[in-house]
């Protein structure tokens, strides 16, 4: 019990000696929901003075942390990283008329990073594409279903067949993030990042909107961490040596073991050779071709052929091996395939691949 009575105790005094009270104790809508401290507050449960200028958050009904950007758009919170200074939220794209410009005018955050997407509305009929696109089944219909694309990936002023253009939106997503799940804000102002490295408190100075950080540093000193991570990656390259050492003894041992073995049957079997056989003509001309356009834009991003290297044209032909989606130029492929039945570039077979 005094465990957990102790770093609550020393929380609530950090709180207390930066505002005056008591009253700015980090909060939150749920138990689930994110942790609510400076610079945000929540409106009606924290006083203004707990956070800073234009980071107020709400709870909604059913005690979602809500973020006001402006007047008309709010959005819900996933979860804010204090150290880094993000705020993750939802898009909702699949609220009604949410697909629209995302703007931050008059805000205090920023785009970490910004990717654009266009958004189409494509009938059911048309269900593989040649390139990535990103589903959104919550606004599908009976017949149509919204998916969204790269900006890029599709040519300038080209739709998708069977689909219809219905916008064209930037918005802040990780390079590796998914733009149906979170978009990421940033902000620099103000500039805790420190006090939450060092495990301080940031909140405002005597109400003059300054900020510092209050306490002092919780846990181990800068010092003793730097050394016990040397000392935990040292111990770690040991093991992973002796690892590595281990199974190379057990190879190696393996190894003289079968030469044995060999040596003995040598006199009675003789190794047959194999012989490398590519693939029926037939086979290879049921493999997609594809003649570029004048922008000799692909799904891969690729702009030369693997096989001869050179780079590719406008008007020239170009083949796919199934599933893995490598493309090459006609000639270079088939002449490939014909001698070899794998991929040159990933070496896997496409004869167990299903062609639709």
């Amino acid at each position: 019990m005094e465990k957990i009575t102790l770093p609550l105790f020393l929380y609530l005094f950090l709180f207390k000696s930066i505002s005056g009270a008591d009253d700015c104790v980090p909060t939150s809508c749920s138990p689930t929901g994110p942790q609510v401290r400076f610079p945000f507050r929540i409106r009606g449960r924290q006083p203004s003075h707990c956070g800073f200028p234009g980071f107020d958050l709400s709870c909604n009904k059913r005690n979602r942390t809500i973020l006001h950007l402006t007047s008309s758009r709010s959005y819900i919170v996933n979860k804010i990283s204090y150290g880094a200074q993000i705020i993750y939220i939802d898009p909702e794209f699949c609220r009604p008329k949410r697909i629209g410009d995302f703007r931050l005018t008059g805000t205090p955050f920023d785009f970490s990073s910004v990717r654009s997407y266009n958004f189409y509305n494509c009938s059911l009929q048309k269900s593989n594409y040649m390139f990535p696109a990103v589903a959104l089944p919550c606004l599908d219909s009976g017949n149509h279903s919204v998916i969204a694309v790269r900006t890029g990936l599709i040519p300038e002023g080209e739709t998708p067949e069977n689909c219809k253009d219905i916008a064209t939106i930037s918005v802040p997503i990780r390079w590796y993030g998914n733009i149906r799940e979170e978009l990421e804000l940033m902000w620099f102002t103000p500039f805790c990042g420190p006090c939450e490295i060092e495990g301080r408190m940031c909140g405002l100075r005597n109400g003059n909107g300054e900020t510092t950080c209050f306490g002092s540093p919780v846990g181990i000193q800068r010092n003793a961490k730097y050394g016990l991570s040397i000392g935990i990656g040292i111990s770690i390259l040991i093991c992973i040596l002796g690892i590595v050492c281990y199974t190379a003894t057990k190879a190696r041992d393996y190894g003289r073991s079968r030469h044995q073995n060999l040596d003995i049957f040598s006199i009675t079997i003789s190794p047959r050779p194999q012989s490398a056989t590519g693939l029926d003509l037939s086979t290879i001309e049921s493999y997609t071709k594809t003649v570029l356009g004048e922008s000799c834009r692909l799904p891969t991003e690729d702009d030369a052929c693997p096989i001869c290297l050179a780079d590719y044209k406008p008007r020239e032909a170009l083949r796919t091996i199934p599933e893995c989606n490598h493309y090459f130029h006609v000639e270079c492929i088939d002449e490939w395939l014909r001698l070899h039945a794998t991929c040159p570039m990933c070496r896997n077979s496409p004869q167990k691949f299903i062609f639709g």
